[in-house]
């Protein structure tokens, strides 16, 4: 006769591996006939059947204990990778006590379950502890026990048990980094004594932090990549989602939960919080779920549990009375679901509802059979009610469809449009005949006046044939600025005094580009906000004013400089350029890149209107630029050579077209400015631009270089500094160095573009306030009328409430005659209107508005 005892629940562990669920039991029996137990590790293996929708046991085996063992636990069981087959696999570890043995000493024994249900005993070691604090098994296999802030390490490379340098006294993680590199990431106590400042200590609560210790090379490095300091006493449980990077610096996504809250750390940085459910986790798990997120489940130690997005950090779904939480892809579908295994109720029998498969998406197991008898007692009004709400659903998506047809149908318009004006476009360019369609025939309406109704406009033949000579153009040239193409044209000095508003464009060849050869760029007629010093020189001033003069100017200036020649002829040359500025990427698929130059100008002294023949569109030009070309650099500019030898004029106007452009008016009251001129030289390294001195180039090593300066020094006190760059970043990096040399007293300030550029953009920062005064005042008004029309509503039904009447279906067809009242009174525009006083607030302030813009269109107009 042999007696089974009973144990309670450290002797029995359940793990999930590959989709199946491995059970682990301590089995002891006491035979009549004998003194001494008999023990042994019983495991089975079960897999799910959807079909049943329970599990199926597949094996059961046992693996004999020592006789003489007293007392067995199952310390942990998890599973870890073998470094022979490098196969991850099932492992148990055991603490066995014989009955003679010491109370302080124990003997551990790791066995491996392989795919073939034999049981390997992998390690055997003793150590002098009473308890295990904590225990982890990690790929080797190597067995890490922590007994009060002492941690021991064993492995299949070491002899005996090792102990860790580092007092740890909590394990949050323990993982392994390439290459083949075992961590621990944990928390130790700070040495006050040893601590280098007492900031340190004081940083923290408790006086603890967190520290990594890499096993391979026995060091540790501050764990603050992970997490701060802050959270080393309040950190309950965590996951470490990516970690990159060697040599102490690390790339970190770190989920941690603490006791009200769940964070997302990157890089030690906390960016999201969620606050949990319930309180005291002490379990974080992910899960990858079917449609391609991340699920963190969390468990607490009142069997409470829950599962977070990842991407909303919010809570997807609750449960209570949860023993055990595994994940894994146990129906073989390739993405993990959760298994949550329920607290057994002993008023009931065992069955299905002990456990529940999902996915908080699309998988549920077992599935909820009360939906069907619910909707099997729905009443006939709630029938109703879904019958009308499907036809109104209907009826919404057949205005889509409809709305999406006419959506086709104009975007197919649009294209066909934009082909046929694109081919116009490159045929004028030709010389050829152009033939345009009246937008009467594709249904569009012109934003042009015809011709044939105004009786003043030229005919065709005036329009083509303008008193423009045929060499209007004196020079082409294009060059290459990083990733720009800068297209020239010298304009001839009879020509550009008789045009306004000049502009350039390109058109690709038709044979190039069939569907779209218009390109996108920018057009710029070249102007330099200069003042020069040397003005001073050929004014006719008192000799002792001319030389006080002289002296500020050859102390703000270098010697160098001074020697600098200048170049008369390069304003003249300057004035008459116009420039055209494109991205080359989208040109380099062509290999071979040609395009047509288009003039776009106005005449002078002419009315202002908007007719075609008042405009002078006039091909000028043809370049021819190849991928070898551009490969070989032939056309690129050196940006850091333009004060040396060798650079052309059209080398410094394509770098002024190219980089941006912004200017500083620098006003200081109590000292003089002679430090910008310093800065230029010394700490900025500039040096004048051949052709143009006037300009300065940095020569400064970094970002910094081949930004170009102008300075014009209204007088010692006052001056206006011009920055031309690459980039923001540029930009900010000077004057972040300037403001360093300037007095505390200067005062920095953007200055208004002048001209035409500067009404543009005034002009477009007031249509942009008037648009949001007015969506302002109409949202005001809205949100006036909805707040007293949800009052109405809740009087009506305060008073509706007050009625007698018990009777479902009378309550709901008069609510439905009040809908079909509100919406005939809407459709007759008999709705609330707005207040009285709020509309004409509105409308002043956006007439206020209208007028600016208004002056500022005409004083655009007039230019």
């Amino acid at each position: 006769m042999e007696e089974i005892m009973s144990f309670p629940e450290i002797h029995k562990r359940i793990l999930c591996y590959n989709g199946e669920i491995l059970t682990f039991e301590i089995s002891q029996t006491l035979r009549a006939s004998q003194t001494t137990k008999t023990s042994a590790l019983l495991f089975s293996r079960k897999t799910f059947d959807p079909v049943s929708g329970t599990f199926i046991e597949n094996f059961t085996g046992q693996h004999r204990l020592p006789a003489s063992t007293s007392a067995i636990e199952i310390v942990c069981c998890e599973c870890a990778t073998d470094v022979r087959t490098s196969i991850s696999i099932p492992c148990v570890l055991l603490k066995l006590k014989r009955q003679k043995q010491k109370r302080s000493s124990s003997k551990f024994t790791l066995l491996m379950l392989h795919s073939n249900n034999d049981m390997e005993s992998r390690l055997n070691f003793r150590l002098d502890i009473g308890s295990v604090d904590d225990a982890r098994l990690c790929d080797g296999p190597t067995v890490l026990l922590k007994h009060n802030e002492t941690l021991h390490y064993i492995s299949t490379l070491t002899a005996e048990p090792v102990i860790v340098p580092v007092n740890f006294i909590a394990l949050h993680w323990v993982g392994t980094i390439e290459p083949g590199e075992l961590v621990i990431f944990g928390v130790k106590n700070i040495d006050l004594e040893n601590a280098p400042s007492p900031s340190i200590a004081a940083g923290t609560l408790k006086d603890t932090s967190f520290v990594l210790y890499s096993i391979e090379n026995q060091k540790s490095i501050p764990g603050t990549c992970f997490l701060p300091d802050v959270y080393s006493s309040v950190i309950c449980c965590l996951q470490v989602c990516t970690l990159q990077g060697s040599d102490g610096k690390f790339e970190t996504s770190v989920i941690a939960a603490s006791g009200k809250q769940l964070i997302l750390f990157s890089n030690g940085v906390p960016e999201e919080v969620c606050q949990l459910p319930f309180e005291n986790p002490f379990k974080l798990q992910v899960a990858s779920t079917s449609r391609g997120d991340l699920l963190f489940i969390v468990s607490f130690t009142s069997g409470d549990a829950c599962a977070i997005w990842k991407d909303s950090l919010k809570v997807a779904v609750t449960w209570q009375q949860v023993r055990d939480i595994l994940v894994d892809d146990f129906l073989g579908v390739g993405f993990d679901q959760i298994l949550l295994i329920f607290k057994d109720d002993p008023t009931k029998s065992p069955g299905p509802e002990d456990f529940k498969i999902t996915d908080c998406c699309e998988i549920n197991y077992p599935a909820d059979t009360d939906t069907s008898k619910k909707d099997e007692s729905a009443d006939d009004g709630c029938q109703e009610n879904q019958f009308l709400t499907v036809q109104a659903l209907e009826a919404r998506l057949q205005a889509g469809l409809l709305f999406l047809q006419e959506l086709q149908h104009d975007i197919h318009v649009k294209d066909r449009v934009i082909k046929i004006s694109c081919e116009s476009l490159t045929n004028m360019t030709q010389g050829k005949d152009v033939i345009v369609q009246s937008a009467e025939k594709e249904g569009l309406t012109s934003l042009w006046d015809d011709s044939d109704n105004c009786p003043d406009s030229p005919s065709s033949d005036s329009c083509t044939s303008l008193s423009i000579p045929d060499c209007f153009v004196e020079k082409v040239w294009y060059r290459v600025i990083d990733d720009l193409l800068v297209v020239g044209v010298k304009l001839s000095n009879s020509v550009y005094s008789s045009l306004s508003n000049v502009g350039l464009s390109l058109i690709m060849d038709q044979e190039i580009a069939s569907i779209s050869p218009v390109t996108k760029c920018q057009t710029n007629v070249l102007k330099l906000p200069i003042n020069a010093s040397q003005v001073f020189a050929n004014q006719k001033e008192p000799l002792a004013k001319k030389q006080r003069l002289d002296d500020f100017i050859k102390d703000s200036l270098p010697g160098d400089f001074l020697r600098r020649p200048c170049s008369p002829s390069y304003q003249n040359y300057l004035e008459r350029t116009v420039t055209a500025v494109t991205e080359l990427s989208p040109l380099l698929p062509f290999n071979n890149i040609s395009c047509v130059l288009l003039l776009h100008a106005r005449r002078k002294n002419q009315p202002d209107c908007l007719l075609r023949s008042e405009k002078l569109i006039v091909p000028c030009g043809k370049i021819s630029l190849s991928l070898e070309d551009i490969l070989k650099e032939n056309y690129t500019v050196n940006l850091f050579e333009h004060c040396q030898g060798g650079c052309s004029l059209e080398d410094v106007f394509a770098v002024l077209s190219a980089f941006q452009k912004c200017s500083f008016h620098l006003l200081s009251p109590d000292y003089t400015l002679k430090s910008v001129q310093g800065w230029l030289i010394g700490q900025m390294q500039g040096e004048p631009v051949e052709h143009i001195p006037d300009i300065i180039c940095s020569r400064k090593p970094g970002n910094n270089q081949g930004t170009l300066f102008i300075w014009n020094s209204k007088n010692p006190f006052e001056g206006t500094l011009t920055v031309l760059y690459r980039n923001d970043s540029t930009l900010l990096q000077c004057l972040h160095s300037l403001r360093r040399v300037l007095p505390p007293t200067c005062a920095i300030n953007t200055t208004v573009l002048g001209g035409k550029d500067g009404l543009t953009e005034s002009l477009a920062q007031s249509l942009e306030e008037e648009l949001l005064a007015l969506r302002s005042s109409v949202s005001s008004a809205e949100s006036k009328v909805e707040k007293e029309l949800t009052q109405r509503c809740k009087m009506k039904k305060n008073n509706g409430t007050t009625d007698s009447s018990s009777d479902t279906k009378e309550r709901v067809q008069k609510y439905r005659e009040e809908l079909q009242i509100e919406q005939m009174q809407s459709d007759l525009d008999t709705h609330l209107a707005a207040d009285g006083d709020l509309y004409s607030k509105s409308m002043l302030n956006a007439v206020q508005l209208q007028m600016n813009s208004d002056s500022l269109a005409c004083r655009l107009a007039n230019l």
